[in-house]
């Protein structure tokens, strides 16, 4: 693996206190903009501390995530995703075939389940067969993990259309500039339990290096060490693990509209302890119908767009079809 393996140093992934911003402090949308727009340029993590997310929420939805995974594969397996990703993914099925970061052949050392937004069969955009859009598949005889994924679901997207405005000023824009691409905005919620990863896999990981594909992802804070941060060097850390924060990243879509001045960060997952290890990643995105173009402020004579606009369901679609066995394997039927 190429670097060693690091405690975050002072300053490469900041820890950050947004209560005075989330409490509309003078000039605290300001003073905030600045440190994000420095770490957005270097490691393109940060911590965020005094958030207002209430502490039982993430420790409701791990809970959940550890009985749904412990359920037998019996109950699992009707609840597997389909034509989008939607419910469960055992593990083996998912290999990061797009990564441009790490020659990925093997699948990830994982499963999942995962959540959208909760729209009921007979919803007009369900009705309607709307691309990426599906009801939640839901496991019978679980009402609490139905209600503390939705619970959870509902406060980190709140949070991440709190912070939309931070990431503009970082980027020289008016705050409200990202809004309207966010007025639907696609959130998925990904429930992870990862097992112990054999001293043996080599070239295999609970999640190979990667870039996420969205705008912003948000991680409540594991009880077990696992995440690892590549830096420009090539040097890989673990993010401060404080109890109670999120650590927060950038991703390919806000490196798209900044012209990569907030180029995504590549990441990996290694469960190298003995016992499984849990994650609910937040994955916040534009609208499907949004057109991702380069900001104004991050053009210019010497700095031409690097990307063409792109609208954001075409992104998903191609990636979901690259990224996941059950498709590959219906396009070649």
């Amino acid at each position: 693996m190429d670097g060693g393996t690091q405690d975050a140093s002072a300053g490469r992934i900041p820890v950050l206190d947004i209560g005075p911003f989330l409490a509309g402090g003078t000039g605290a949308l300001s003073a905030l903009a600045r440190h994000v727009a420095r770490t957005c340029r270097d490691t393109g993590f940060l911590v965020l501390a005094n958030h207002g997310v209430s502490q039982a929420l993430p420790d409701a939805c791990f809970a959940a995530a550890a009985d749904f995974f412990a359920l037998p594969m019996e109950r699992k397996l009707p609840l597997q995703v389909g034509e989008i990703n939607v419910g469960y993914l055992p593990q083996g099925a998912q290999v990061i075939r797009t990564s441009t970061i790490h020659a990925n052949r093997k699948p990830n050392l994982n499963e999942s389940f995962y959540i959208i937004k909760d729209l009921p069969p007979d919803h007009p955009d369900i009705l309607a067969a709307k691309p990426m859009l599906a009801p939640n598949r839901w496991p019978a005889g679980m009402p609490e993990f139905r209600a503390a994924t939705m619970a959870y679901f509902a406060a980190l997207q709140a949070l991440a259309h709190r912070m939309l405005p931070v990431f503009a000023a970082a980027l020289d824009l008016p705050p409200d500039h990202f809004d309207p691409d966010f007025r639907d905005p696609t959130c998925t919620l990904r429930l992870i339990r990862y097992d112990p990863q054999p001293e043996e896999a080599g070239d295999q990981f609970g999640f190979a290096p990667h870039i996420d594909t969205n705008f912003t992802t948000y991680l409540a804070q594991s009880r077990l060490p696992g995440l690892e941060v590549r830096t420009p060097e090539g040097e890989w850390l673990r993010p401060p693990a404080i109890p109670g924060t999120f650590v927060v990243n950038t991703a390919e879509m806000l490196g798209r509209y900044s012209n990569d001045r907030f180029a995504p960060t590549p990441h990996r997952v290694v469960n190298a302890g003995r016992e499984p290890r849990y994650a609910i990643p937040f994955f916040y995105g534009p609208d499907n119908e949004a057109v991702i173009r380069v900001v104004p402020s991050c053009t210019g004579p010497d700095a031409p767009p690097r990307y063409p606009p792109l609208r954001y369901l075409d992104h998903r679609l191609a990636l979901n079809r690259a990224n996941f066995a059950h498709r590959q394997a219906q396009q070649a039927d």
